[in-house]
């Protein structure tokens, strides 16, 4: 019926099945009937099940007394019948309840309507994995769980193995980059020999050469070891020298750009520095490029501009706590400009290195310490002794100690017999050269404060307008079996090198 759920047309059946029972009873029991004219009784609500009934089944029965009902004797068969009928009317008012609490629109229905047949406690909203409470499937999915930790251990060491395999793979190529197993010097560039392409030679020692070349189209100079001997030694002295470069960063420094540490091939590849060095500048001026073109004696103004931007990189050298050993004027390049840039680092040595190791007495005779001619123990004062060698060299520009053996030159140093003053030295600068050429090495003063004076004789114009001519120089600029010093800049190794005088 439209309008209506189930339970209300249960209702409705209901009752009118219960009329149907009642109406034989009132055609065989006379006085259920109603008299002629009269109504029937309204139907009562049932006090138990709520439901409503006619009320004669309701009522208690009348007596004989002059009213309508039963007799006595029929009593109890008819209080039986309504007994039991009214049991059946509260087992059906009691489905009618069933069904209404299992109505899907009520509140409380459960939400398997269509499977409503299903005893209550198997209508869940949440279906149960009976096979989990079973004792052998609970031993099956404890070993499916350790199944899985182990495969997701797995899992874990193959990422973490493949990272590693990462880390090795990156640091592997890193370490191809460098070279490092093939003979690179710490971080310095490393270049191979097909890359670079040799030019003229620019400078030639003892035991080097340096040529002007192109590496990837760029000018650079290249600086070849030629000893045939390739120790450990020479390779010693080469690694220094790259290192000490490495650590280096300064505008008037030498900057070194790649190394080639392959016997017996090693070279260093540095920047280009056209001029010349200030060798040549004083004694073979042809040999120079200056960019002005001109060719001819030094002034001095022009001398101490080149010796004050010298002695800044040593005073940086020096508070750095690295000591040249090798100063001399064929380490002082020059651009054409006259710009300073100090090179030759294949002696330089820590402060805490000294006297450690080999090559701890070598350098260059004509500019050497007299500590080192007596293998005593030395500092960065030996550079402050080769630079006054050079501040002599530059005023007088002529080459120190020229034709003289390294032993003369030793004795010579150690007996306290420097080199001659020239008259037209101004008198501060003829000063600072005594005190840099001090026997007793501690009270000789330090770079910083040799770059002061300079810097004072600078700017009181001590050596305003002292162009003159240059003296004759006492030995040949091409070099000789006699020059302890030829003007490629040739070093001995040692003081063994000169016939081992001490």
């Amino acid at each position: 019926m439209p309008g209506q759920t189930p339970a209300h047309v249960i209702r409705n059946l209901l009752f009118a099945t219960n009329q149907s029972q009642v109406e034989p009873l009132q055609g065989c029991r006379p006085e259920f009937d109603a008299p002629e004219g009269t109504h029937p009784a309204p139907e009562r609500t049932h006090p138990t099940s709520g439901g409503t009934a006619p009320a004669w089944l309701l009522s208690e029965p009348s007596g004989t007394n002059g009213q309508r009902g039963v007799t006595e004797g029929d009593a109890p068969a008819w209080r039986e019948q309504q007994k039991t009928l009214l049991k059946e009317m509260e087992k059906l008012q009691n489905r009618v309840a069933e069904l209404e609490a299992e109505d899907p629109h009520s509140p409380g229905s459960s939400s398997q309507a269509g499977n409503s047949s299903l005893p209550s406690w198997l209508q869940q909203d949440k279906k149960v994995d009976m096979t989990s409470t079973l004792p052998s499937r609970r031993h099956g999915a404890k070993e499916d769980d350790e199944a899985a930790d182990l495969r997701n251990q797995l899992r874990e060491e193959q990422r973490r193995s493949k990272r590693l395999e990462k880390d090795v793979q990156r640091l592997t190529d890193r370490l191809s980059e460098r070279e490092l197993s093939k003979g690179a010097v710490g971080s310095a560039a490393t270049y191979e020999l097909h890359e670079v392409e040799l030019g003229e030679i620019l400078n030639q020692g003892g035991f080097s050469v340096v040529h002007k070349g192109l590496w990837h189209q760029t000018k650079v100079a290249i600086k070849k070891l030629f000893d045939p001997k390739i120790n450990e030694e020479l390779m010693a002295e080469f690694d220094n020298e790259v290192h000490k470069m490495e650590q280096i960063r300064h505008p008037n420094i030498l900057q070194l750009l790649a190394v080639h540490r392959k016997p017996p091939g090693l070279q260093l590849i540095c920047e280009l520095v056209e001029g010349g060095s200030f060798f040549q500048l004083l004694h073979a001026p042809h040999q120079f490029q200056r960019a002005n073109g001109v060719v001819g004696p030094m002034e001095q103004s022009d001398c101490m501009q080149i010796l004050e931007y010298s002695a800044i990189p040593l005073t940086f050298l020096h508070g750095r706590g690295i000591i040249h050993r090798d100063i001399k004027s064929h380490n002082v390049l020059l651009s054409p400009h006259l710009e300073v840039k100090i090179c030759d680092f294949g002696l330089a040595r820590m402060r805490s290195e000294l006297m450690t190791g080999a090559m701890q007495f070598a350098g260059t005779p004509n500019y050497m310490a007299p500590e080192i001619f007596r293998q005593q123990r030395y500092t960065e004062k030996v550079d402050v002794f080769a630079f006054g060698t050079l501040l002599w060299e530059a005023m007088a520009q002529d080459i120190p100690f020229a034709n003289l053996d390294p032993p003369e030159i030793k004795d010579r140093v150690l007996a306290g017999q420097m080199l001659p003053m020239s008259g037209t030295t101004p008198r501060p600068v003829q000063a600072l050269m005594q005190a840099c050429w001090t026997l007793d090495q501690e009270s000789r003063p330090f770079m910083a404060e040799v770059l002061a004076n300079l810097r004072e004789c600078s700017k009181d114009g001590g050596t305003a307008g002292a162009s003159r001519a240059r003296r004759p120089r006492t030995a040949n600029p091409s070099g000789s079996q006699r020059e302890p010093l030829d003007p490629s800049g040739g070093r001995a190794r040692g003081v063994e090198a000169y016939g081992g005088l001490r």
